[in-house]
Order: C-alpha cells, then sequence, then structure tokens
C-alpha cells in the first residue's frame, strides 16, 4: 500500500479519537497530531508540527516526558501508561488542565520516540453527543464535521444567511481560499464556492447537481442544509468537500509510516480495520487489551463477535457498515462482549475507507466507557434528585454565581418576592428594599448573600423585611419578613464559586409575635389582678432571689408590708426556710430549669403547703398553697387504710397459727405501729387472784412482759374496763377521776391510751390496751380499730378454746371406739367356738334322732340349727368388720377386673341358680388390698343378686375417672329401696327388708363402708323402690407407672 494511504487511514482512524494524541521523536520534536488535540490547543497542524513539546506543556512536564524517554523498560510491557495531572499551553498564552499518559515506542532506526495521550478536563466532564439515528442501542450518530474525511478531502463549512451573505466560515475554508476570515464575510456565498472550485484539483465547471440540495464535480463535492430556526432561520449551511495536494517532503514517508504505527501503541482504545465484509484485517495492543482477543485468534474474524446476541439477533453490525459507508461515518454507544463473555459500554467510531471512491473497508474505533456511563448516571440521578429536592423545598431556594449573578431560583422564592418565576432570577438583588428590625433600609452589599460571596462565610437567621413589586398580578406593594440564611460554595482552590441563598417567609410568625406580645401584656394586667384575689400565696424572684412580686397572702405570711417584701430576698423574708428542703428544692429548679411541686411545713404559722416552683430565664414563680386540713385528712385515711390492713392481717394470722403467745405477740406490735404508741400490752385475766397478766407487749421495759401484774380490782383502770360494756378512752391519764391508774401505767409516763376487753364481759379473757406519753385526741375510729383488735383475739381464743375441747372429745371417742373394737373382736372370736359346738351337736342331733323325732320336735331342731347358722354369720360378719382397720393391708395397685372375675367365681354357684347376668365395662387398676377389693365386690354382688325379686338379676359394673381417684359403680334392676330406709343402710345391723323378707346379717354394707372409707374414699347408694339400686364407692387410682 502507497504510503500516503497509510498516512490518510492512519489519520483518519486517529482522528476519531475523543482524546488528543501526540507524537514526539527522540529529540522532543511534534511529528504528529490528531484533531483533537490541535482542537484543544487551538494550533493549526502546519505551525504544531516540527515545534518541541515545550510548546504545549511547561517545564516539569517536559522534564518527566524526558525521564520517560531515558528510563524505557527493556521487556514488552502491556499495562496501560500510568495517568499525571498535566497542563496543555495553548496557542492564545492559555492553559487548559488536562490527564497525561506516556507510551514509550522504538522508532524504526531504533531511537526512542513518545506517544502521548491527552484528555483534558473538559472531555471528562462532557457527555456524550447523540441523535435519534439507532443503530444499535439508541445512541448512534452520524459524524460530518472536522477538517478532514475518509477520502483525504478537507471539509469546509459556510454558514450563509437569508440574503444568500456569509455570515461565518471556518478555518478549513479560510486555509483552502487562501484568504482571511474578514476577507470571506459579507461576500455572495456563491463567490466562495467559485473560490473553493479553483483551488480543487481540477478547476472544471460544476456538474449540474443530481439532486436539488447536492452538487458534485471531479474536484469538489458540496452539499446544502437548510436552517429552519433563529436567529439564521431561512438561511442555510454549505457543506463543501475539497480535495488535498500535498506534496510530501524528503523524509515524510518515513515520518507517515511512523505516525501509522502510533495507531498500534494506543492501548485506551480498540483501533483496528475491517474489510468489506467486516472481517478484522488489522488489530492494535488497545483492541487486545479492551476485547480480550489476541491478535492471532481475531484477524479473520467477523467483527460481529464483539456485539451481543441481541444485536447479532437484529442484523446490527451490518446495518452499522452499511450506515457508515453511506453516511460517511457512524458513532455509537451500546453493550459489546468481550473474549470471556463479559460485556463492557463502549464508544464505537466507524469510518469506511475509500481509494478512488471504492470502498476498500473500514476503520474501526472502540473505547471502553463503562466506568464513565455508570458515573454519568450517578450524576444524572444526582442531579434530579438535587432538581427534585430544589422545587419541593418548603422555602424559598437561590443560587448566585461569584460575581452576583442570580442563576437560578425555585418556585417558592419567586412565591416568596411576589413574582413569577421567570423573573425571579432577575430581580432577586435588584428592585427588592431590604430594610432591618429597625427600619434602616440594607444596602445590597450589605446583604446576606453578598456578605457570603466577599467573606466566604456564611451569614445565618438574618432576618429583614422586604418591599417588592408584585408582578403576578397585584400591583399594591407587599411587606414581607424573610428569615435568610445564605452559605458559599467553593471550588478546589479555595475561591466562591456560588451562594446558596435560602429565605422563609416568616411574614405570618412576626404578626402572630406582636399578637402574642399584646396578648401577653393584657394577660400580664389580667394576672395581676387575679394575684390579689385568689387565697394563696404568690410571689416571683428574680436571677438574684430578689422579689420581684409578692400579693397580700405572701405577705400575711411574712408578716411584713408587701412595700417591705419588695426590697428583701426570699431568704430575708422567710429565714425559717433557709436551711431547709424548701431552701434545696428552690435552687434545684432555678439551676435545672425545670418546674418542681412539693409540700413543706412552716413552723411560724403551723401550717402544711404546697410549693409548685416555675422557673423561667428571668428568676421564678412559686405559689404557696395552705394544704394543712387536707394533707390531715389525708392522713386520717391513709392512717385508716393502714388499720384496716392491720385488722385483715391479724385476721389471717389467728386463722393459720395455733401458737396464741406468737399471735398476742404480733398484735402488741402493729397495734401500736399502726397507732403511733409507743406501748400496747394483751393482759391475762387469772380469775382465781383477781390478777391481770402482762402476757405479751411492746415497747415496755424489760423484764415487764411475762411478769408484771396489774390489779382487776374495782377501783383500778383494768377492773373498770372488765365491767365496761364499750372501750375506755384516757386522753389525759394524769387528771382521770374514773378509777386510779396502775403503776404499769404512771411508771412509763402514759397519758393517753385505749383499753378494751378480751371475750365477752360476762366471760372475760383478758384487756387489750395501748397507751402514748403525749396527750392525744383519739378518734372514733381508733377506737374502732382497737375494738376490731379484740374481736379477733376473742374469736382466736374461744376457737382455740373450742379446737381444744374438740379435740379431747376426739380423742374420747376414739378411745371409745378402739375399746369397742376390741370388744367386738374379743367378743366375736370368744363365741365362734361355743357357736360351733352348739351348731355341731345340733346337727349331730339332727342326723342321730332325726327319725326318733316327731314332726314338731323336728321343726323345732331345724328352728335351732338354723338360728345357730345365722348366729356363726353374724359373728363371722362381726369378725370381718373389726379387722378392716385392725388387720395390716397392703396397699398396692389392683386390677379390677380381675378382681371381679374371681368374684364371680366365687358366686358361680348363685349367679347360676338365678340364671343372674353380670356385664362389665372397662375397668381401671387401683391402689388397695386385693382381699378387702374382693371382700367389697363379693357383698355388693350378692345384695344384688338377693334382691333381684321375681325377674333373673341383670348387673353391670363400670368406673369412671374422678381427679385422682375412680369411681366404681354397681348397678342392678332388683326390687330397689324405699329412699326412707337408705339413710342409715351402711350403718351395722340395719336393713332395708325385713328377715322374713330376705336372709341376711345386716352387715355386709357395713363392711363395705368401713373399707373405701380405710381408703380415703366414700360410698353412696342411689335406689328407688322397683326400679334398682345402684351402689358407688370411690378408691385411688393407681399410678400409670406402676
Amino acid at each position: 500500500m502507497a504510503e500516503a494511504d497509510v498516512r490518510r487511514r492512519s489519520r483518519t482512524l486517529l482522528n476519531t479519537l475523543d482524546d488528543g494524541l501526540y507524537h514526539l521523536d527522540a529529540d522532543g520534536i511534534v511529528v504528529g497530531a490528531n484533531d483533537a488535540l490541535l482542537e484543544s490547543v487551538g494550533y493549526a497542524r502546519e505551525a504544531l508540527l516540527g515545534s518541541h513539546v515545550s510548546a504545549l506543556h511547561d517545564g516539569d512536564t517536559v522534564e518527566r516526558l524526558e525521564d520517560a524517554a531515558r528510563t524505557r523498560p527493556e521487556s514488552d510491557d502491556k499495562e496501560a501508561p500510568s495517568a499525571l495531572d498535566a497542563g496543555l499551553e495553548t496557542a492564545d498564552g492559555g492553559r487548559v488542565a488536562c490527564t497525561l499518559r506516556i507510551r514509550v515506542v522504538e522508532a524504526a532506526d531504533g531511537t526512542t520516540e513518545i506517544v502521548g495521550i491527552v484528555r483534558t478536563d473538559e472531555d471528562r466532564e462532557k457527555p456524550a453527543k447523540r441523535d435519534s439515528r439507532d443503530a444499535t442501542d439508541g445512541s448512534t450518530r452520524v459524524k460530518r464535521e472536522g477538517s478532514d474525511d475518509a477520502d483525504g478531502r478537507d471539509v469546509c463549512i459556510v454558514l450563509v444567511d437569508d440574503e444568500g451573505t456569509v455570515a461565518w466560515v471556518d478555518d478549513a475554508v479560510v486555509a483552502n481560499a487562501a484568504c482571511t476570515r474578514d476577507e470571506l464575510l459579507g461576500r455572495d456565498a456563491q463567490s466562495i464556492r467559485e473560490l473553493l472550485a479553483e483551488r480543487s484539483e481540477s478547476d472544471r465547471a460544476f456538474a449540474e447537481a443530481k439532486r436539488e440540495d447536492v452538487s458534485t464535480n471531479s474536484g469538489l463535492e458540496w452539499q446544502r442544509r437548510p436552517i429552519e430556526s433563529d436567529p439564521y432561520a431561512g438561511g442555510r449551511i454549505d457543506v463543501y468537500r475539497c480535495p488535498h495536494d500535498r506534496t510530501l517532503t524528503p523524509g515524510d514517508g518515513e515520518r507517515e509510516t511512523e505516525f501509522a504505527s502510533l495507531v498500534d501503541a494506543v492501548e485506551e482504545y480498540a483501533i483496528f480495520r475491517l474489510d468489506t465484509d467486516g472481517h478484522v484485517v488489522s488489530w492494535n495492543e488497545g483492541a487486545a487489551t479492551i476485547k480480550g482477543y489476541e491478535r492471532e485468534e481475531i484477524l479473520g474474524e467477523h467483527f460481529s463477535v464483539f456485539y451481543t446476541d441481541d444485536d447479532r439477533d437484529s442484523d446490527v453490525p451490518e446495518r452499522n457498515l452499511e450506515i457508515a459507508a453511506e453516511r460517511g461515518s457512524l458513532e455509537a454507544e451500546g453493550w459489546r462482549r468481550r473474549a470471556d463473555g463479559s460485556q463492557f459500554w463502549a464508544t464505537v467510531t466507524i469510518t469506511p475507507i475509500r481509494e478512488d471512491g471504492t470502498l476498500q473497508g473500514y476503520a474501526k474505533v472502540t473505547r471502553e466507557m463503562t466506568d464513565r456511563r455508570e458515573r454519568e448516571q450517578r450524576l444524572q440521578a444526582e442531579r434530579d434528585l438535587s432538581n427534585r429536592i430544589l422545587e419541593t423545598s418548603p422555602i424559598g431556594i437561590a443560587v448566585i454565581d461569584a460575581d452576583g449573578t442570580p442563576v437560578r431560583a425555585n418556585d417558592h422564592m419567586a412565591e416568596i418576592l411576589g413574582r413569577s418565576h421567570e423573573t425571579t432570577t432577575s430581580h432577586i438583588l435588584e428592585q427588592v428594599d431590604v430594610y432591618d428590625a429597625d427600619g434602616t433600609a440594607v444596602p445590597i452589599d450589605e446583604r446576606p448573600a453578598i456578605r457570603a460571596l466577599e467573606t466566604g462565610e456564611a451569614v445565618t437567621d438574618r432576618e429583614y423585611r422586604i418591599e417588592t413589586d408584585d408582578d403576578t398580578g397585584d400591583t399594591d406593594r407587599q411587606s414581607r419578613w424573610l428569615s435568610i440564611n445564605a452559605a458559599p460554595v467553593t471550588g478546589d482552590d479555595g475561591a466562591v464559586r456560588h451562594v446558596v441563598v435560602a429565605a422563609t417567609d416568616v411574614t405570618a410568625l412576626k404578626r402572630q409575635a406582636k399578637r402574642l406580645e399584646r396578648q401577653r401584656d393584657d394577660l400580664r394586667n389580667e394576672l395581676d389582678a387575679l394575684l390579689e384575689r385568689i387565697d394563696d400565696a404568690f410571689y416571683a424572684v428574680d436571677t438574684d432571689w430578689k422579689l420581684t412580686y409578692a400579693n397580700e397572702a405572701v405577705a400575711e405570711l411574712a408578716g411584713v408590708s408587701r412595700d417591705e417584701l419588695l426590697e428583701m430576698t426570699l431568704w430575708e423574708a422567710f429565714p425559717e426556710f433557709a436551711d431547709t428542703d424548701f431552701a434545696a428544692l428552690d435552687r434545684q429548679a432555678m439551676a435545672t430549669g425545670e418546674s418542681l411541686e412539693y409540700e413543706q411545713y412552716y413552723q411560724p404559722a403551723d401550717v402544711w403547703l404546697q410549693v409548685s416552683v416555675h422557673p423561667s430565664s428571668t428568676g421564678q414563680s412559686v405559689y404557696l398553697n395552705d394544704i394543712t386540713q387536707r394533707k390531715a385528712a389525708r392522713n386520717s385515711l391513709q392512717q385508716r387504710a393502714h388499720q384496716q390492713e392491720v385488722i385483715a392481717e391479724l385476721g389471717q394470722l389467728a386463722l393459720e397459727t395455733d401458737d396464741l403467745d406468737e399471735l398476742l405477740t404480733e398484735t402488741s406490735k402493729r397495734v401500736a405501729n399502726a397507732l403511733g404508741n409507743e406501748y400496747c400490752c394483751v393482759l391475762d385475766l387469772d380469775s382465781e387472784t383477781n390478777q391481770l397478766h402482762v402476757r405479751q407487749g411492746v415497747g415496755w421495759e424489760d423484764g415487764t412482759v411475762g411478769t408484771a401484774t396489774v390489779s382487776a380490782a374495782g377501783d383500778s383502770q383494768a377492773g373498770y374496763t372488765l365491767r365496761s360494756p364499750e372501750p375506755v378512752v384516757v386522753e389525759d391519764l394524769p387528771s382521770e377521776t374514773r378509777f386510779t391508774a396502775s403503776p404499769l401505767l404512771t411508771d412509763h409516763d402514759v397519758h393517753s391510751g385505749i383499753s378494751t376487753t378480751i371475750g365477752s364481759a360476762a366471760d372475760p379473757w383478758g384487756i387489750l390496751e395501748t397507751h402514748t406519753t403525749d396527750q392525744r385526741s383519739l378518734t372514733v375510729e381508733d377506737v374502732n380499730f382497737v375494738q376490731s383488735v379484740a374481736n379477733i383475739l376473742t374469736e382466736a381464743i374461744e376457737r382455740r378454746e373450742s379446737q381444744q375441747e374438740l379435740e379431747t372429745t376426739i380423742a374420747r371417742l376414739e378411745a371409745s371406739n378402739e375399746r369397742l373394737e376390741r370388744f367386738a373382736y374379743a367378743a366375736s372370736h370368744d363365741l365362734q367356738e361355743p357357736i360351733r359346738m352348739v351348731s355341731s351337736y345340733l346337727r349331730l342331733i339332727e342326723k342321730r334322732y332325726e327319725n326318733a323325732l316327731d314332726e314338731e320336735g323336728t321343726e323345732f331342731l331345724t328352728f335351732a340349727v338354723d338360728g345357730a347358722d345365722r348366729m356363726r354369720e353374724m359373728v363371722d360378719s362381726l369378725l370381718t368388720y373389726s379387722r378392716v382397720d385392725s388387720r395390716e393391708t397392703r396397699l398396692e395397685p389392683v386390677a379390677v377386673d380381675e378382681v371381679l372375675e374371681q368374684v364371680c367365681s366365687d358366686l358361680e354357684l348363685r349367679i347360676d341358680e338365678t340364671d343372674a347376668v353380670v356385664t362389665v365395662g372397662s375397668l381401671p387398676r387401683v391402689r388397695a388390698d386385693e382381699s378387702q377389693l374382693r371382700q367389697l365386690f363379693q357383698n355388693v354382688l350378692s345384695n344384688a343378686i338377693a334382691y333381684a325379686g321375681s325377674e333373673p338379676p341383670r348387673i353391670h359394673v363400670s368406673a369412671e375417672r374422678d381427679g385422682g381417684n375412680w369411681r366404681l359403680s354397681v348397678e342392678d334392676d332388683g326390687i330397689g329401696i324405699d329412699p326412707e330406709h337408705t339413710d342409715g343402710i351402711f350403718e351395722v345391723f340395719v336393713r332395708a327388708h325385713s328377715r322374713s323378707e330376705h336372709d341376711g346379717t345386716g352387715i355386709g354394707l357395713a363392711i363395705c363402708q368401713r373399707i373405701v372409707e380405710h381408703y380415703g374414699g366414700d360410698i353412696w347408694l342411689e335406689s328407688a323402690p322397683d326400679e334398682g339400686t345402684t351402689v358407688s364407692f370411690t378408691l385411688p387410682a393407681a399410678p400409670e407407672s406402676e
């Protein structure tokens, strides 16, 4: 390929980069630069090429470039060059801040050269420009600007107004026309076209345009674009593409070849070429770094591998090539895919490469912009949030730039200033009259915004009144109060860039404050009059405790006039308070600023005061309310409640304890405490000696309780109390005339007290009395309290005596029962042998002399044998009855169904004889003696069979759980029992039916009761004539684990 083609294509690729790029030879001479760099520094390409790098950078940066060239690493380091902060010197003497990346490359002759990649701060901040044409993801744009295009033509732009006159030309027009800009402006547009045509490679006349807006000839292409908006509406833009005809100087071919090699040195961009079908035919290091493919594996592959699946399915790669070929260039943004499958956001430029008008392929430049996109999205989100905050803020906000010009204000600021939003920014500082609290006009340079600009410090909480014209429709001048804050916003250099002004309309608050001030004055006057009418004492003091106000009630309490009080401090007016809780609490309220309320006794006036303290910034106000009567009533209620509590507790103790002395001791303590007395005692009457013994007491000298006695003689207080039907109240014992005080009381300096009888007047047990050394008026409630306690003691003592009598009676009965049981057992045991002998001999007579006896003798003998048998059964039953409690029993888990089965087996003969039917439900296990349980069921079942009547017996046995017991029931359908005969049915020898009707001893159910009660259970019977009988009893359940 010709060197000119290399030069053209390399420059085409490099000029598509957003970053500036320059190439230095070994001597630091600029031998190449792209359009982005030239645009940043303002140099023409011809003027910059051949210049030393010092034309671009200051000395420090040049020195760092030279150091980089000298210290070039030996190995081929693929890492991206490091970035450093630098500056670009512009053609007009200015300076542009930038970030510089240095790439050291080796020239063909082995010398070290440098590629500089420059990104200005403006480039880093500006967003990408897009039009609405969507070739990939909605971000494609067609490139039409720049000094060179892909065909090596200079693009010249001319702005023509609606009269056909040249209003503006770009530098390319100036260069190609060989005229100054001033010479071109104002000329007819046709003359510019002729002038450019003369400079083209061919001086043939323009061919006739194929379209209305495009004309071409062999050397010049012309395109017209109409202008439809202000300020050049009706005019147009003429775009010319002029061919180059530059003669290469010696050495240019070598330099341009080296310039083309720069493409491969740029690692921040993926720069590669495609053939006409889109296959990769070249690959630089930046492409390998960004896309992850090595040169060997990507060459020959179709460039669609870089696109996402969705883009490939939509034929986006092919359409991008078509658009680039049709329009001369294509710029797009979107997601691209790396070799490892990951995606990144990229800006892409596709430029067709043509030779003699024939498409040779495409130059493609890709720059990874993922970080920038995310940063832009974050910045946009922050800007949106700031705008929402600004517009929704309930206060007026405005922004002023460094020269004091308002640049923005929200709707609330417009509302505060009484202006439309469109005119607000121009009137924030102008045409607004501002006054301070004194009504003095505030000049502009003293207003918060200007002060913040000049000093760099915030101005806060300034209140001003403004007078402003209202352009919203109300022509009246408005007066408003504003609270204004102004805060400077500084840059990195510390200089103030902007001032943010916040204004809050406090007009309503100001007006309200004035109303409140008037109301306060009115209330103060009313309060002064009110405080003079109230009975409570009220005063106010300042922070030095000097009285500033006092009503007549305070003056009366202090015993001085009001005028004298107002000359005193609080402690001078009330010296009695100086070292009391009153002073401490008042000082606490003054120190903390918190209100207090407490009660204080004032000795000089003998009153209780409720003190309410209300501190303020100027002192505190105090109310003194006389609560003497209320406090007395409250204390009385508390004392009554306490006395009732003591009565309840002593009543409970009397029920729980068996120790009388414990009860008497506790009574003495509780009564003395409840009444606030020093002494209390319980006197136990000895009727034989007519003396009362101090059995228990509290407060007396050691040795008194348990040994001291008091006479119950008629003239003594104790005797008087025993004869009195009511409690005896003594308010002043030394002056008492009703009786003579005992030495026990006089020796302890007793003055007042209450005494009352324990027990009845006819049969007293003793006396309860309580005393105090103070002379006191005792209330009816106090007397009732002592009497109630005495009643509790009376009931406890009587209950104790009854309990003792009951226990004695029970002991006698138990001894008697025991003797009777021993007798019954002995009698029944001793009678068994004689009865057995009588029965045996009677049967022997019956057997031996049966034929010798006549009919009457045989009958007599039968009666005798039957009587002997009944006697034996009765003795056996009595013996069984007496053994229930006396014999040793074993309580163990017993299965009721197994016991019942044994009983039925024992009664099998009787069951068969009577055709009885016994049904059994689910039966449990109980704790009992198995033999006694068998006896129990045998007696009950025997009765059920015996009293069945004329029909075969039907008997059912069931069980039901009852807490910790089982309730067992035996139900029959026999003749039943009249309810009037059931009361004593479980007593010994009691029968429900006569012996002539049914046999039996009358002891069977008594034995059943004794067995059940032996286990702590109950037994009962439910029956009615001809409706059967149900016998139920309870037995303890056996634990499930047994």
